[in-house]
């Protein structure tokens, strides 16, 4: 019998009950927990994305992350209301036109 079978057998045939009752609930669980998602990606840009990865030396998935959590940041602040970012757009828009001529 293998390690595997017998570990089987061992929970098929035990009463958990005493061993649970000692046990505890975790009363300190984060409120928004990580999960786990899959994205379909052309092999050409998973692969940039994991050398921008390795060159920040996180994993490619803390580095989506990031940019996730970035755009979504942004969207938040790109209200009529945020000054600095307005500016910071008209900025972009006329120094980029005045640099190409």
């Amino acid at each position: 019998m293998s390690k595997l079978d017998e570990i089987a057998d061992y929970a098929e045939h035990h009463d958990f009950a005493a061993e649970m009752e000692q046990g505890s609930w975790e009363a300190g669980t984060d409120v928004d927990p990580m999960i786990t998602t899959s994205v379909r990606l052309p092999k050409s840009l998973l692969d940039w994305v994991r050398r921008s990865a390795a060159a920040q030396h996180v994993r490619p998935s803390v580095l989506i992350r990031q940019w996730i959590q970035q755009q979504r940041d942004a969207a938040g602040t790109q209200g009529a209301g945020d000054l600095a970012g307005r500016v910071e757009r008209l900025e972009r828009a006329v120094f980029r036109d005045t640099r190409a001529s």
